[in-house]
């Protein structure tokens, strides 16, 4: 890796980089040590006539001189080239400190015997020393693929977030454009077709009973799609009152239940609490699994009693939906619970259905959805 590329890695990654080339070329170094010295035991290359302090302080301290020599230059940090002529420095500085510490040693103790270091002894130290300080560049490299592609790997993995989250927005936003549409311009466009109809039923009437009895008919058939299909699409595109906050969207959907049905909905203060740490998406999918557990407990579970439930700690919203009527079969298709189950998890959150919520013998069931909350703004 070049000194450029080694520059743009920011400071905890230099100091991890150090780190391993330190502990891997000590690990290679006491291993080579360890190695050599055995070897001249079995050989008896340290006989009495020689003695061993000397070998034994030089294998010592030259490793600790290297170690220390590889904290203070950090071959890591440069290029191919620049690295090559620090590890041949730092090896041939090892074997001289190997050599040197021997003579030195055996100098002080009288010892005329171990002065020598023969040029295979000292080439063998040389290379030793490269092969554990090259070992120790070498798993520096490994741990930077690593961390690189770890780093590619999120990189895309928040790339493909922000592309769904980008999707999402812009789905919301033609929906809530299309509603609005429905809401506005469409329905105003069947209240004048209604109004004219009404006008023509009364300008035929003394002429034609029939004719204007019909036409009569046609507008009431007109406002009945209006007040119901064209309003029950324009919720459906958009939560109706979202605009305005949860506890409002809320209200919305229960205000819309049979009186036969009692309802609790949850503290509007909770939901004003956490709805400014949900994104947009966030806050549609909790209308829609609310609207979507009022219509499974009525249509399937035909209850007559439903409590809507929101919790907030310090990082979850918990909002659950239990109602008293029939069970869910355990076979039972999720179908749209599904779709909704999908987005949770695309959230980070999770959606569960689980029987058995209410009072017996109608054991009912209860939706929950549990969602992450943003930090809150600072």
């Amino acid at each position: 890796m070049s000194g450029a590329s080694q520059s743009r890695h920011p400071s905890s990654d230099a100091a991890t980089d150090h780190r391993i080339a330190l502990v891997a070329t000590a690990a290679a170094t006491v291993a080579i040590t360890l190695y050599t010295s055995l070897q001249s035991v079995l050989l008896r290359t340290w006989g009495s006539d020689v003695g061993v302090a000397a070998p034994a302080t030089a294998a010592v301290v030259a490793p600790i001189a290297m170690l220390a020599a590889v904290h203070v230059l950090r071959p890591e940090r440069y290029g191919l080239l620049a690295r090559c002529g620090l590890v041949l420095v730092l090896a041939l500085g090892a074997a001289l400190t190997l050599a040197g510490v021997r003579v030195v040693i055996s100098l002080l103790a009288a010892d005329d015997a171990g002065t020598s270091v023969g040029a295979g002894e000292f080439a063998s130290a040389t290379l030793a020393a490269a092969c554990a300080i090259g070992l120790g560049l070498v798993q520096v490299d490994v741990a930077r693929r690593i961390r690189h592609a770890e780093r590619g790997q999120s990189v895309a993995q928040a790339r493909a977030a922000g592309l769904v989250a980008e999707l999402q927005e812009e789905e919301l936003r033609l929906r809530y454009e299309l509603a609005e549409t429905i809401h506005g311009s469409v329905q105003g466009t069947f209240v004048v077709i209604e109004t004219r109809l009404r006008h023509l039923a009364a300008g035929v009437r003394p002429r034609d009973e029939d004719g204007a009895a019909e036409l009569t008919a046609i507008a009431g058939q007109l406002e009945r799609l209006r007040e119901k299909e064209l309003r029950a699409l324009s919720a459906r595109l958009y939560p109706v009152d979202l605009e305005r906050g949860l506890a409002p969207a809320v209200r919305a959907l229960v205000v819309r239940l049979p009186p036969s049905v009692a309802v609790r909905a949850p503290a509007a203060d909770v939901l004003a609490t956490v709805e400014h740490r949900l994104s947009h998406e966030a806050r549609v999918l909790v209308i829609r699994v609310i609207e979507d557990a009022l219509s499974n407990a009525l249509r399937h579970g035909g209850a007559d009693e439903i409590t809507i439930d929101a919790r907030a700690d310090a990082d979850h919203l918990r909002v659950a939906v239990r109602n008293n009527g029939a069970p869910p079969r355990s076979d039972a298709p999720w179908s749209g619970l599904a779709r909704l189950r999908r987005r949770a998890e695309v959230l980070g959150g999770e959606l569960a259905l689980v029987a058995g919520a209410g009072a017996r013998p109608s054991p009912g069931a209860r939706l929950t959805l549990r969602l992450p909350l943003e930090d809150p703004p600072r």
